[in-house]
């Protein structure tokens, strides 16, 4: 399987800003991809055509002029409504732009489309019952991901230049993995949330929520983060010097042998552009995760289920939606059912159990942060599967357990560590074609260190 060759945004602003090309061409262009892909792919629940193109007559000025991007549909645009897939939830209605999606058009990019998600964001696969399953434009027999699954198939089918998605356990690095494209999942606090669903301040699994980019490369998702974030990060400089911290042990499994090969180059790649290794345990990610999921049962069951509650009054019984679910009648997504399903079965029992939890993991996080500083960075596969078929990763990551395949893309989120993802291209497995995703992480504000060392990594990889 090749590569895909579309050129990534900050080729596309050098040819607008060369007089090349006109942010009408490119924006035309993405319109008429994404529209020959969507009845393939069924990534975007909305074009904005007319929109866009009126836009892109006239741009506004900025660093992200004349780009067509797209926005996870639980991002609110003004006059839309946010759906989070469900048709059960009430929609939600949005008089005004969420920040985020407010600094990207004050930088001048121009929303071509909104992006499919799974039923409220909650599955490592892009379906629902509103607007259907979205398929990976590698190989549409395969998941795409989730939960910003309709983000990764726009931009790397070229049908949008960028994409921004939040990342709650992997939301934005799954889809970016399986489709063959970079996803940086910045620290928790690092780019507002406001007007983003789900709002969940308050709850510790906020401290897990991070909104950023999906890109065709490293240097896009640097373009994009210093236009969303909060604070812009400094030049890109060489990693010479910045310590790689190897995880020995680290549990976690692998499905595809061009994974650990993909892991084991990326190591030699970093070491030779002056990277020293250190190697350090990590000894408590079993635990680490059954905890995750006491806390997603602890914290999401309640409010989950009460915006199941539709407009009419009408409350989700699991009794009854099981019988749906057996007879075809469902009124959820599957994968949400089976997440509420199990929610009961992993849910802390005793009342001081979860603020025990808390504490255990602000330990963790407070040891991690010491051990990393501003210089360290971690290196770890994405996930340890490429693309499976449709079904495939629910079944297995929505089950109870430990699933070594997501081990480490949910470590980075409950330990609020900021995260990119490289597809490995010159590692692609021989029997599908599909890239790996290799996966640096960094502590919170050593943001700019990350992507510099993510940058030696794609130059390698790129075939």
């Amino acid at each position: 399987m090749p590569k895909p060759n579309f050129p990534d945004a900050t080729e596309l602003l050098r040819q607008m800003q060369a007089g090349e090309r006109t942010s009408v061409e490119i924006v035309a262009e993405h319109l008429e991809r994404l529209e020959a892909n969507q009845p393939r792919l069924n990534a975007a629940i909305k074009v904005f055509r007319e929109e866009a193109l009126a836009e892109a007559r006239q741009p506004r000025p900025g660093p992200l002029s004349g780009l067509p991007v797209s926005v996870k549909e639980t991002f609110g645009i003004r006059g839309e409504m946010v759906t989070a897939g469900s048709l059960r939830m009430p929609p939600i209605h949005h008089e005004a732009d969420c920040e985020v999606v407010r600094r990207l058009r004050e930088a001048g990019a121009i929303v071509i489309a909104r992006s499919n998600v799974p039923e409220f964001a909650m599955a490592g696969e892009t379906e629902n019952l509103r607007y259907g399953r979205t398929n990976n434009p590698l190989d549409p027999s395969r998941t795409c991901g989730g939960s910003s699954g309709g983000e990764g198939t726009l931009v790397a089918s070229g049908s949008s230049a960028l994409g921004v998605g939040n990342d709650i356990l992997g939301s934005i690095r799954i889809p970016a993995a399986f489709c063959g494209v970079v996803g940086f999942k910045p620290a928790s606090q690092a780019v507002p949330k406001e007007g983003i669903w789900p709002q969940i301040e308050g709850l510790y699994m906020d401290t897990w929520l991070a909104v950023g980019p999906i890109t065709r490369s490293v240097r896009d998702a640097r373009l994009v983060y210093n236009v969303i974030a909060k604070r812009p990060l400094p030049p890109p400089r060489s990693p010479r010097d910045l310590r790689l911290i190897i995880p020995n042990p680290f549990l976690m499994s692998f499905k595809a042998d061009c994974i650990p090969a993909a892991l084991e180059h990326a190591k030699t790649v970093l070491l030779m552009a002056g990277m020293k290794a250190e190697e350090h345990a990590f000894p408590h990610i079993k635990q680490h995760f059954l905890n995750l999921q006491g806390i997603l049962a602890a914290e999401l069951f309640e409010p989950l289920m009460s915006q199941l509650t539709t407009t009419e009054g009408k409350k989700l019984s699991l009794i009854a939606e099981a019988a749906r679910q057996l007879t075809g009648r469902p009124t959820i997504y599957r994968g949400l059912f089976q997440l509420l399903a199990v929610a009961p079965l992993v849910r802390p029992r005793r009342p001081n159990r979860l603020q025990q939890i808390i504490e255990t993991y602000e330990a963790a996080r407070a040891q991690l942060y010491e051990m990393l500083g501003n210089d360290g960075i971690l290196l770890l596969p994405t996930l340890g599967l490429l693309a499976p078929p449709h079904g495939q990763m629910n079944r297995s990551s929505l089950r109870p357990g430990v699933n070594g395949t997501v081990t480490p893309v949910t470590f980075c989120n409950y330990m609020n560590l900021p995260a990119i993802t490289i597809p490995a291209w010159s590692e692609a497995d021989r029997e599908t074609g599909l890239p790996p995703g290799i996966m640096l992480a960094c502590a919170p504000g050593a943001e700019g260190v990350l992507l510099d060392a993510a940058e030696v990594l794609e130059r390698e990889f790129a075939a």
